[in-house]
């Protein structure tokens, strides 16, 4: 009756007080507090989800005058090496006003205008400098008609050979 309980998998308790005999209790200590982790940049935070950037004051204000420039926030992001969500709040903290996304009034006619003489979505979005959501949305918004998904019809593409000659 006791062989097979002999010859099962030993309990958790069981296992774990086999380790501690075979390992041996010499050299435990109480737990020391582990010392702050640094780099060439400072205190590395402790298991960050993401490895943290730090930017010196100079950095940031580099990065602060890259915006007010008007270069990309996914640019400046990539060239920091930061979350693109803290570029904003360092532009706020060194005083400075946010840009606001999309087109302008004016733009948002121009992009409807170029859609509406056959050019594709991405060609105006390439031509202005913008996302082609942008543009569909300036299209939608000026009441524009989108055009179905796929090849251009012919008469489109003989325009846009005229109209590049």
């Amino acid at each position: 009756m006791g062989l097979p309980r002999r010859f099962s998998n030993k309990r958790p308790a069981l296992k774990s007080l086999i380790r501690r005999v075979l390992k041996g209790t010499d050299g435990h200590g109480p737990r020391t507090r582990t010392p702050e982790r640094r780099d060439t940049r400072g205190v590395v935070a402790k298991n960050p989800a993401k490895s943290q950037t730090r930017l010196t004051a100079e950095r940031r204000a580099e990065l602060v005058a890259d915006y007010k420039a008007g270069i990309p926030v996914r640019t400046i992001a990539a060239k920091y090496g930061v979350h693109r969500g803290t570029i904003p709040k360092f532009v706020l903290e060194s005083g400075g006003a946010l840009r606001t996304p999309g087109l302008s009034e004016a733009g948002r006619v121009h992009a409807a205008a170029l859609y509406a003489d056959g050019l594709t979505l991405k060609e105006v979005a390439a031509r202005l400098g913008v996302d082609d959501k942008t543009v569909r949305n300036a299209v939608v918004h000026e009441g524009g008609r989108l055009r179905p998904q796929g090849r251009r019809p012919a008469d489109s593409r003989e325009h846009e050979v005229e109209r590049q000659v």
